[in-house]
């Protein structure tokens, strides 16, 4: 079988031309990511896949077209936004810059901010700037303007400028990402211009193709995605040219596989719906909870492709019981050759779409040669181009991947059980003959989300601020320090009562616009604003209300526990809970 580094640069290059900006952007729901999905589409049928379709995901699209701020001396700085951000429109938006540093109410207490534009710091990664825009929208500020400094989280590189997700609340203002260098030369009067137009209800696609097998059933899943910031061109051009190249190589071969293979092109994983905790990942989820809810049940193995081909260590996020098998594979492939860089096994994360597809009950694992290095300096910058894509290596890893879609895909349920013992849990021996059918129950009843939506266990998060209850009850001197610890409290300290009830109120299986934020059902713990502010000096004094009042927490985090802990035996036990269905009031 041969793999062609010239297939894989046509499609990167093809993918990073469709731009609504200078700087680049295909965001779903735009004529830029249309573009992309209609290229796409035609590669499949040229390289003669079957039943190929552009499958419709409603979405809000956003489309960046302008972003800078201006002095009164007419100098312009270019910026850029987050996915889901209102715009000022052409005007834009004047007024007195505020440098308020992180943003926290402890700094924002001693300033006037209504009426004026807010310069903020993004000093550290868990107060991100929608947190800090609700807090300013709540405080009356007219436009927000974000730079990470020097030590920041992300765009450290040089020069770099930045976007992400938003993460929006319809509360927060306009708001433009600025790079670290010009953010010192702002000040006194200045002007945003964000043009960004929202299109709720906007159309788009997801791009499917199948490889004909020998056995009907659900098939196999090899998936990148087309949706980008900026250029695009590592996260995710490459992953598309990494499933088109697959398709490619094996109609090449004239291999037909044992099972159909669905090759697809997934929207909206960086954004795809606005006023939403759970705004990425959303193409992957609606594919499989409304277009393909068979894949969740019958499909064996799903393998999703992320930024691969810089020269660093392929990255494997497996599930316990796949774990074993793809590092045979990595092995096998070092021996071969195919892994210059070497290897690594991790687990499965929120930030890709292995993981809506996990929870709704697909066997599957995520692949990437992302560091923690990329992600602090070119991660969601206009560094991400097809330059810094190594194609000889990108080609080597194609290899590797057809190696994993071809596998047999046997679950191996010992480490899951392991894993669960760590936590007094047991789970029951599986017949080999109900495996498939029992890691659908093991998905929908055990991925679960903590207070910010990492993957956990359903009842870690709970059992986690059950412990933090308690000590802080057996323990007063020390109470704040194990209060802030509970749930989404650590953010009380930076947010107002106001602007913490909103936060909290959508995490959850029943906040609006969920998603697949169902499927993880995540426990944002109770509300201890009031308590941590009585502590810290702020508010009501403390006195036997404060007992009382973590008393009653603690017996109805007690409760939830015993809710989620009851939920887990049955899935262990092998039943298989329903796939909630898209909510129309949450959809575009």
């Amino acid at each position: 079988m041969r793999f062609d580094p010239g297939y894989l640069r046509h499609v990167v290059e093809r993918l990073e031309s469709f731009r609504s900006h200078p700087l680049g952007f295909r965001v779903a729901g735009t004529p830029e990511e249309r573009k992309a999905t209609k290229f796409i589409a035609s590669e499949m049928r040229k390289l003669s896949l079957e039943d190929v379709v552009e499958e419709p995901v409603p979405v809000d699209g956003w489309r960046l077209q302008e972003a800078f701020v201006e002095l009164v001396d007419g100098t312009r700085f270019e910026c850029a936004s987050f996915g889901g951000v209102p715009e000022t429109g052409r005007k834009g938006v004047s007024g007195e810059l505020v440098p308020v540093g992180r943003g926290g109410r402890k700094q924002l207490d001693r300033l006037d901010v209504a009426g004026k534009i807010a310069l903020v710091e993004w000093e550290v990664a868990r107060l991100w700037p929608y947190h800090v825009g609700l807090e300013l929208g709540l405080r009356g500020a007219k436009a927000m303007i974000v730079c990470c400094p020097p030590g920041g989280p992300y765009y450290q590189a040089p020069g770099a400028l930045g976007t992400f997700d938003g993460i929006w609340h319809e509360q927060a203002p306009p708001c433009v990402t600025i790079r670290k260098e010009d953010a010192p030369k702002l000040n006194g009067q200045v002007k945003v211009v964000l043009r960004a137009p929202l299109a709720r209800g906007a159309e788009a696609a997801n791009v499917v193709g199948i490889l004909p097998g020998r056995r009907r059933g659900a098939p196999l899943i090899v998936a990148g995605h087309h949706d980008g910031w900026f250029g695009a061109a590592f996260d995710d051009a490459t992953g598309v040219a990494v499933t088109l190249e697959l398709a490619r190589a094996f109609r090449e071969a004239g291999l037909r596989p044992e099972r159909s293979i669905a090759f697809v092109s997934h929207t909206a994983e960086e954004y795809g719906i606005a006023n939403s905790a759970y705004d990425w990942c959303y193409g992957a989820w609606y594919q499989v909870v409304a277009e393909h809810r068979e894949w969740t049940t019958s499909s064996p193995f799903y393998l999703n492709v992320e930024g691969s081909g810089r020269p660093e260590p392929f990255t494997v996020d497996a599930p316990p019981e796949l774990a074993a098998r793809m590092r045979r594979i990595c092995r096998d492939a070092t021996g071969d050759g195919l892994l210059p860089h070497g290897y690594k096994l991790g687990r499965p994360n929120t930030w890709t779409e292995v993981w809506p597809f996990l929870a709704t009950g697909i066997p599957g694992i995520n692949v990437s040669t992302f560091t923690d290095g990329f992600d602090r300096t070119e991660y969601h910058t206009q560094f991400d181009t097809a330059d810094g894509v190594d194609f000889a290596y990108l080609t080597k890893l194609t290899e590797v991947c057809a190696r994993m879609l071809l596998d047999q895909h046997r679950l191996d349920f010992r480490a899951r059980a392991r894993e669960l013992g760590r936590f007094g849990l047991e789970l029951p021996d599986v017949d080999p003959l109900e495996a498939r059918r029992r890691f659908t129950a093991i998905g929908r009843g055990l991925y679960g989300l903590d207070a910010i939506d990492a993957p956990r266990y359903p009842h870690e998060q709970t059992a986690s601020d059950i412990a933090h209850l308690e000590r802080a009850l057996a323990e007063p001197r020390t109470a704040a320090h194990e209060l802030v610890q509970v749930g989404l409290n650590w953010l009380c300290a930076d947010l107002s009562h106001e602007a913490f009830r909103i936060e909290r109120g959508r995490r959850g299986r029943r906040a609006p616009r969920a998603c697949w934020g169902v499927q993880g059902d995540a426990d944002p713990g109770p509300d201890l604003w009031a308590e941590l502010a009585s502590l810290r000096g702020e508010g009501r004094r403390p006195g036997p209300w404060l007992e009382r009042s973590l008393r009653r927490h603690l017996a109805r985090s007690r409760r939830e526990l015993d809710r989620r802990l009851k939920r887990m035996a049955a899935a262990m036990e092998g039943r298989v809970f329903p796939l909630a269905r898209p909510r129309a009031k949450d959809l575009p």
